[in-house]
C-alpha cells in the first residue's frame, strides 16, 4: 500500500504544480529578495518540509531518496514557476506568504498542498518589470 501512496503523491505533485499555475492573487510588499535568492528559500522550505514530514528517505514512502534530489527538483520548479524573464524583482510579502503557507502545509492533506502553491504564484511573488521603461 505504501508503493501506491507514494505514486499518487508524486502525481500530486505534478498536478499540484500544473493547478498551482492556474491560480493566483496579488499582495503588496515591499522588495527586498532576489529572484534566485528567493527560489533558494521556497526550495529550502520546500525541502525541509518534506524532511518534516517523513518523504525525504529510504520509507517505502519518501518521495525523494534525498535531501539533495528534493532540492534539485524544488529548484527548478520554482524557477518554472518564476521565470527570470518576467520575475524582475520579488514582493517581499507575497513571498513571505509562500515561505509560510510552504510551513505550514499539512503532510497528509493534498489539498492544502494545493492551496499552499496557490499562495506561491508568479503574480503574488514576482514584480513584473515596467510595461515600457523609458516612460514614453
Amino acid at each position: 500500500m505504501p508503493d501506491k501512496t507514494t505514486g499518487k503523491l508524486k502525481v500530486f505533485t505534478v498536478l499540484g504544480l500544473a493547478a498551482g499555475l492556474a491560480a493566483g492573487v496579488s499582495t503588496c510588499g515591499g522588495v527586498t529578495d532576489s529572484r534566485e535568492s528567493a527560489r533558494d528559500k521556497a526550495t529550502k522550505a520546500t525541502c525541509d518540509r518534506y524532511q518534516t514530514c517523513g518523504l525525504i528517505g529510504t520509507a517505502a514512502n519518501a518521495t525523494y531518496a534525498t535531501y539533495d534530489s528534493c532540492t534539485t527538483v524544488w529548484e527548478a520548479n520554482w524557477e518554472q514557476r518564476w521565470p527570470v524573464n518576467t520575475c524582475m524583482a520579488i514582493n517581499q510579502g507575497g513571498l513571505n506568504v509562500c515561505l509560510n503557507a510552504i510551513g505550514a502545509t499539512d503532510c497528509t492533506n493534498f489539498l492544502d498542498f494545493l492551496t499552499t502553491l496557490g499562495k506561491c504564484e508568479d503574480v503574488d511573488v514576482c514584480q513584473a518589470p515596467p510595461s515600457n521603461p523609458d516612460g514614453g
